[in-house]
């Protein structure tokens, strides 16, 4: 139950608002009246905002606030783990995400060329003349704090990655990990063919066995960095395809 309702918050703080055929799609063997009594208790206990129909997010500031002190501690341990990936002269890209923040505070200071989707992130970064940050312009999502658009997926036509940072509000060790709109997914995309390597940042609480209809296959991912608490099993699934748990 608690990872279903986690996978519902997460699902509308990442869209912003959503109906209940959404929410019938990501849960299809859940029952309407389940589904009912979680949003029920999600409003109830501030985690987003029940209407008719579905649900929407917080305002983004509270909404923010809330998901950045979750786990706090294991995103800023996954943070350090990820920072040892990047060697100076490097372009890397940074998404949007409390965990991809925490990494852009502990950047190494060395001469790197970052680029990012995210507000927030872009305000993390360490100041240094060293290290080049560009944050892609296009239309902005005030819930998640990210840039999108055609705009972006342009931009990074003409981009090369040398390692590519990476969140996901969810795993399934069948489908891989979940993105919950339609733009994040294309950007994504691009993003992983753009990359010579692709790092998903995660968290263990992020393994919550829902998926929704558009996955990043596990393929598509080379290095998974995540905390202590991880299942072994999972992280025997994830080494059996090829992937790199740290």
């Amino acid at each position: 139950m608690e990872k279903r309702r986690k996978a519902i918050r997460d699902m509308v703080n990442q869209l912003g608002e959503v109906n209940f055929d959404q929410l019938r799609e990501l849960f299809p063997k859940v029952s309407d009246v389940t589904l009912r009594k979680d949003l029920k208790y999600l409003d109830e206990t501030q985690q987003l905002i029940r209407i008719h129909g579905g649900a929407k997010s917080l305002p983004h500031a509270v909404n923010y606030h809330f998901r950045s002190s979750v786990n706090h501690e294991e995103k800023r341990e996954i943070a350090v783990k990820a920072s040892g990936l990047i060697n100076a002269h490097d372009s890397i890209f940074v998404t949007a995400g409390t965990t991809c923040i925490e990494l852009a505070e502990c950047l190494p200071i060395m001469p790197l060329y970052v680029f990012t989707d995210g507000i927030l992130t872009a305000s993390r970064f360490p100041c240094s003349k060293d290290i080049n940050v560009e944050i892609f312009g296009g239309e902005v999502d005030l819930n998640v704090m990210r840039v999108g658009g055609p705009s972006v997926l342009d931009a990074l036509e003409n981009l090369r990655f040398n390692t590519a940072f990476l969140g996901t509000p969810g795993f399934h060790p069948d489908y891989g990990f979940a993105v919950l709109s339609s733009s994040i997914a294309a950007i994504f995309q691009k993003v992983i063919e753009r990359s010579d390597k692709v790092v998903m940042l995660m968290d263990s609480s992020k393994v919550n066995y829902s998926y929704t209809p558009r996955m990043i296959p596990m393929e598509d991912v080379d290095i998974v960095v995540t905390d202590d608490k991880l299942d072994p099993q999972i992280r025997k699934k994830l080494e059996g395809k090829g992937i790199t748990v740290l």
